[in-house]
């Protein structure tokens, strides 16, 4: 759990802009998508990763019912 918190720093520190928090505001709404997500029958799971601009970001990546793809949210 530790472990999670320290990356989720490292990745996600980039994204805050106005408060010194340890964890970004993009951690925060790709929680809550991908906890709805999960409730509306979707598979789905947290990425953590950098944006072209090497700032640190997180995003969401989900199983397309129909399709059976994944396919990427990032929740800019």
């Amino acid at each position: 759990m530790k472990l999670i918190i320290v990356v989720m720093f490292l990745f996600c520190s980039s994204c805050v802009r106005y408060t010194p928090y340890l964890s970004g505001d993009c951690v925060d709404r790709a929680v809550r998508i991908r906890q709805n997500l999960i409730s509306n029958g979707y598979e789905a799971e947290l990425v953590l990763g950098l944006r072209g601009t090497k700032q640190g970001h997180c995003w969401i990546r989900y199983k397309d019912k129909e399709t059976g793809e994944w396919k990427e949210l990032k929740n800019y």
